[in-house]
């Protein structure tokens, strides 16, 4: 988003907002949940032995048993696989979006969901992106940046390496 005219200078969550994007934890998300409805609906060929159901076949179950009986580093790698960063979004996800009768239909349903969910709660996908944000944008960000725009305007040539448009 640096190298786009006329907001390369911008606070990060600013630019996302002009170019109507969100960002790139909430993107995975997404597609993690749209991957995930392609296996547990069989539209593609793989992954199917990822995922372990509840028994009413709507929730994601943790795989623990595996888990418990690796050491502990092994068992911090498992969570960032797809199963373990998936479960705790797709399970709180509506019936009408799980049960999407297509691919479209449920990024269609996904979408629907976002926009009109009256609750924000750290349960929902979309809440990432505040997290990141507030991590990036923490104390003093702003004039910091505006510290760090004027040493890019008083020095261009380290602006045009690191890939930061600073023109209008």
């Amino acid at each position: 988003t640096r190298l786009i005219n006329g907001i390369g200078t911008l606070p990060y969550s600013e630019r996302l907002d002009r170019l109507q994007l969100t960002t790139l934890a909430e993107r995975r998300i997404r597609g993690d949940l749209i991957e995930t409805f392609k296996i547990l609906n069989d539209k593609v060929d793989y992954g199917q032995h990822l995922f372990k159901m509840g028994r009413s076949r709507r929730n994601l179950l943790a795989h623990r048993k595996l888990c418990n009986s690796l050491p502990k580093e092994v068992a911090k790698v498992n969570d960032s696989f797809i199963p373990e960063r998936v479960r705790p979004y797709w399970n709180d996800l509506p019936k009408y979006v799980r049960e999407a009768s297509s691919v479209d239909m449920f990024k269609e349903s996904l979408e629907h969901y976002k926009t009109n969910a009256k609750l924000f709660n750290p349960g929902n996908f979309w809440y990432v992106s505040s997290v990141v944000l507030e991590k990036i944008e923490g104390c003093n960000y702003l004039e910091n940046k505006l510290k760090f725009n004027d040493f890019l305007r008083d020095n261009p040539f380290i602006a045009k390496k690191k890939g930061i448009n600073i023109y209008s």
